[in-house]
Formats: structure tokens, sequence, C-alpha cells
């Protein structure tokens, strides 16, 4: 049986990573939305695909950090590092539910560029002040 400290010290935890990584995830949406805009605008070629959904996911992922680590109020580092792992977690699966596939080179480029990103947002919410 949990009491009321040990819900408390969990949701304290998993509070701000999902709220982070429910925004980061939005940004990122939003992102590629504007991406699409403009390869729906002007031709772009098909290489340039994969690192605009990088370019997408580092984006979302910082900024999955820094609300994140503003929501915590502390451990910038800490809260943006886990915030970047659920949303990495989050793009593998949608990766294989709507793919069925995910090549393994794409997975090892977005994994050190999610997480790095969400931990610098992470750091620089947690530093962040508001001016007066």
């Amino acid at each position: 049986m949990k009491t009321g400290r040990e819900e408390s010290a969990l949701s304290k935890w998993l509070r701000p990573v999902l709220i982070g990584a429910t925004a980061g995830v939005l940004c990122c949406i939003a992102v590629l939305l504007l991406f699409a805009l403009l390869m729906a605008a002007r031709d772009i070629p098909q290489p340039a695909v994969t690192p605009m959904a990088v370019i997408a996911a580092a984006v979302g992922s910082f900024f999955g950090g820094f609300v994140s680590a503003r929501a915590a109020g502390s451990r910038g580092l800490v809260f943006g590092a886990a915030t970047g792992a659920l949303i990495f977690l989050l793009i593998v699966i949608a990766g294989f539910s709507f793919l069925h596939d995910i090549r393994g080179w794409y997975a090892l480029i977005k994994l050190p560029v999610v997480v790095i990103s969400s931990t610098l947002g992470g750091i620089y919410g947690v530093n962040f002040r508001r001016r007066k």
C-alpha cells in the first residue's frame, strides 16, 4: 500500500516529465507542419526530408526539456534528459506503428540529438529568468 508521501514523490518526478514531453511533441508536430508547408511551396529535394525531421525533433525536444524544467523548478539536467528519453521513445513507437520499420542509423543519430537538445532545454529552463 502506497502512502501519500510516496505518491507525491512519484508525481513530483513524473508530472514535469509528462508535461514537458507533451509540450515537446506538440512543438515537434508544429515544426513538422511548417516544414511540410515549406516543402509544398518550394522544390526541396527528397534527401532533405530526414535532416528536416531531425531538426524538428531537436527543436521539439529542446522546448519539451525547457517546459519540463520550468514545471519542476530544479534539476533541469535530469528532467530535460528524462523528457528527451520519453520523446525519443514516442518517436520510435510512432515510427514502428506507421512505418513498420525504422532505420538503425536514423535512430542512432536521433537518440543523442533528442536527448542532448532536451537536456540543454532543461538547463536553460531552470536558469531562465523572466524580465520584470
